[in-house]
């Protein structure tokens, strides 16, 4: 039995992590899942994003599921609490994968999590202000490799590697790690400007099979290659450290739909997806059975349709019910999944 963190937070994260939680109870009986509280109330109440001893315990867990939170720009000292728990547990990779549900592809964009902007380095004095982007050789090393190892994993030959290193000097130091390590695996590097990659990622998505970038760059061009998925509400993403690893959806909480029973539960439900791989169970079933749904089930607002968090729900959980597996037929099945869909047993705990 694996015991698996849950984080629902605030807004729609309470819905869709349900939803996952649903899903995911569908396809196996191997999780207990462990509920835990943060965000801007246990602030309030304790002066932390997330209690302590509940950190420590998380840290025992073998994944942790997470699902949105606000974060308020009119509180003193407050500080994000995914970047609490991206920061406490040494989650250095970030995968988002943009999905086209119904042609079968995804981009899949690696980001640096720890470092970058995001550093929380900075100093104040009265005149000015200054966040330090920190770039380590560890960190520009750890995410190469994941990089690198996806690409091999996935049968890739190139990666498509995202800068600004003819101006920054930090990306002149990102980038000749990178060119060092994959000329040693044989991966080839497509580099790419990032203003300018802008332009090239909304106008020919789908030739960029893996992007990696540093934290900022990673977020920003995730969020903007989005559009290629029809909706953000699809997109999952997983945080990868050495000893555990975090998935959530990549949208916001969403306030302003919070509560309507409208909020599209995909994106966390095939996070949930990640995290069965993750743990070496059957996140490929998920997948698959999305796919199916989407292609002929009703879909909520944001892709147009009038469904319910509900009906999203219920509809995927018949597509897991409709699979019929041939025992005989298993291993070629699950092999073939796993190259399409899953995560590199590198990143398997």
């Amino acid at each position: 039995m694996y015991r698996v963190a849950v984080i629902k937070g605030d807004g729609i994260g309470v819905e869709v992590t349900n939803a996952a939680m649903e899903v995911m109870r569908a396809v196996t009986d191997k999780i207990d899942f462990v509920e835990f509280e943060g965000g801007i109330e246990i602030f309030k109440k304790f002066g932390v994003p997330i209690k302590e001893e509940d950190l420590e315990e998380i840290k025992k867990m073998d994944a942790v599921l997470f699902g949105a939170t606000s974060t308020p720009f009119n509180v003193p000292n407050y500080k994000s609490l995914i970047l609490t728990l991206r920061k406490e547990l040494n989650l250095y990779a970030n995968l988002r994968i943009i999905p086209d549900l119904w042609r079968d592809r995804e981009i899949y964009i690696v980001r640096e999590n720890s470092e970058g902007l995001y550093s929380g380095e900075y100093e104040v004095d009265n005149s000015r202000v200054v966040d330090f982007r920190v770039i380590t050789r560890e960190g520009a090393e750890k995410i190469a490799r994941f990089a690198i190892e996806l690409a091999k994993d996935r049968n890739f030959k190139e990666i498509t590697f995202v800068h600004k290193a003819n101006v920054l000097r930090g990306d002149r130091f990102f980038r000749k790690i990178v060119l060092s390590l994959a000329e040693r695996e044989g991966i080839k590097v497509n580099e790419k400007i990032v203003d300018s990659f802008t332009i090239e990622l909304v106008r020919n998505p789908w030739q960029h099979k893996i992007i990696l970038s540093e934290n900022l760059f990673g977020d920003i061009l995730s969020d903007l290659a989005s559009i290629h998925a029809k909706s953000i509400g699809v997109i999952p993403s997983g945080n990868y450290g050495e000893e555990i690893a975090l998935f959530e959806p990549i949208h916001g909480s969403a306030p302003d739909i919070a509560g309507k029973g409208i909020a599209n539960p995909i994106g966390a439900i095939l996070s949930g997806a990640m995290l069965l791989d993750y743990l070496g169970l059957d996140g490929w079933v998920i997948w698959n059975a999305v796919k199916n749904y989407v292609k002929k089930g009703n879909l909520t607002p944001d892709l147009g349709g009038n469904a319910m968090t509900v009906d999203v729900v219920n509809g995927i959980i018949s597509e897991i019910d409709d699979q019929e597996i041939d025992p005989i037929e298993w291993d070629e099945l699950w092999v073939d999944e796993i190259r399409i869909n899953t995560l590199p047993t590198l990143f398997m705990k």
